[in-house]
């Protein structure tokens, strides 16, 4: 029985070390784990979890507030179209272009529940804490 107890205590820390590097995997720094990651939080309808896959290093605190309300309404907008599709299925990156050493312009497809897709393009900065994208 006490084999069994220490058995168990190991599979635990490995489950989490296995959780924990496939979220990573998921939810990188790389610029297609941006990219996911912000059409996540939209489809979501969360502003501030996609506000943290944006390149905001240069916005004031002043301007924030008025930056805020524009992502509000783009998560909002985008929420609807991906709830009117089925809900979002994924986005995969179809072209991406260096812009100089940090920098990437990126085509894309979003993938809805329903089968449909919409094509979509954005800038995407490397910053000291991953890739981001560019507003």
């Amino acid at each position: 029985n006490s084999a069994r107890c220490c058995t168990s205590d190991l599979r635990s820390p490995c489950l989490a070390a296995v959780v924990a590097l496939g979220l990573t995997a998921c939810f990188g720094s790389g610029p297609e784990a941006a990219v996911q990651g912000f059409y996540g939080a939209v489809a979501e309808g969360n502003t501030d979890k996609a506000m943290g896959f944006l390149a905001l290093e240069s916005v004031s605190a002043n301007e924030m507030v008025m930056v805020k309300g524009k992502i509000q309404m783009m998560v909002a907008a985008g929420k609807t179209q991906m709830d009117a599709n089925g809900g979002f299925q994924g986005v995969k990156i179809t072209n991406q272009q260096e812009q100089g050493e940090n920098a990437l312009r990126v085509q894309l497809e979003i993938l809805f529940k329903n089968g449909k897709t919409d094509q979509d393009s954005m800038n995407l900065v490397k910053q000291k804490d991953g890739w981001k994208i560019k507003l």
